[in-house]
């Protein structure tokens, strides 16, 4: 996918890179084909945890806010296609770029709450039993939404004029937050029970798991979290162009791929099985 206008880029980067439009086409075409497998993919997961019979559980609160979250993404990848060839509308690069902006600070947010509860759950299981009502869910989930909706609205109020510095900040520490419990998971699920050398199947099965979030993490998160502090040895041009829309370009994916693991665990998914079952599943499956 090559784009045949370059005069006006929906990212709002369009002054600096019209003649250098090979970064942003690699963003649209991850955008697309997110939204292709995504879109279907988190609309099923809402489908199925809003027709639950038992009541929703508390860890499925933050799985349904990323899932609306991520279907909003996806909604948004054909609208900024759409106008990044054929309407170059300012108001539309506004909404496209606030819905984006979802997905670079809620995404991270919310699958930092998810980190964070399934290493209470392992880790500290004592006190997760006793911080399981919904309500601290919720909460978390209304200030989450707070600080998402506030962040995007603000990057949009500058005008395009991305601060990287304070973005990759908040990523940072999201980022250190997400591989500290992930990492502290698998440590604890390494150890075999006592008087047995070898560690029980269903362990294995959760940390390959946990393993595969945690990659999922590092292939999302890293690249901006360990180039943009150096961005000022770069050629602005080149960072500005190619850099810095490859490295938010890899935000999208997550948005298709959480879903697609949400529903392999569920049982939802017969042609893709991810190694992932019961009590021992620490990532994106519902808690029992």
């Amino acid at each position: 996918m090559v784009p045949n206008n370059t005069t006006a880029l929906s990212t709002g980067f369009d002054l600096e890179c019209r003649d250098n439009p090979a970064g942003f086409a690699f963003w649209l075409n991850i955008e697309a084909l997110t939204a292709i497998l995504g879109l279907p993919a988190n609309v099923t997961v809402l489908w199925i945890l809003l027709r639950k019979t038992t009541a929703i559980s508390s860890s499925e609160v933050f799985i349904m806010n990323l899932a609306v979250m991520d279907t909003l993404i996806c909604l948004n990848a054909p609208l900024d296609i759409y106008n990044y060839y054929f309407l170059n509308d300012t108001i539309v690069n506004y909404l496209t770029w606030f819905l984006y902006n979802l997905n670079v600070i809620g995404g991270p947010l919310f699958l930092c709450c998810i980190c964070v509860e399934r290493y209470m759950a392992v880790v500290h299981p004592v006190t997760y039993l006793g911080l399981k009502s919904l309500t601290y869910r919720v909460l978390c989930s209304a200030v989450a939404w707070a600080i998402t909706v506030s962040f995007s609205i603000y990057l949009c109020i500058t005008g395009f004029e991305f601060p990287t510095y304070a973005v990759s900040g908040v990523i940072s520490a999201l980022f250190i937050v997400m591989v500290f419990c992930n990492i502290s998971i698998l440590r604890v699920l390494r150890k075999s029970a006592p008087g047995r050398d070898e560690i029980h199947p269903m362990k294995k099965k959760a940390l390959q798991m946990v393993f595969t979030i945690l990659m999922i993490v590092f292939v999302s998160f890293f690249p901006l979290v360990a180039i943009f502090p150096f961005q000022s040895y770069f050629n602005p041009m080149i960072f500005q162009c190619y850099i810095s829309p490859v490295c938010y370009s890899l935000f999208i994916p997550r948005s298709c791929i959480e879903a697609l693991l949400y529903l392999s665990n569920v049982g939802a998914l017969s042609c893709v099985q991810f190694p992932c079952n019961g009590m021992c599943c620490v990532a994106l499956s519902p808690s029992p």
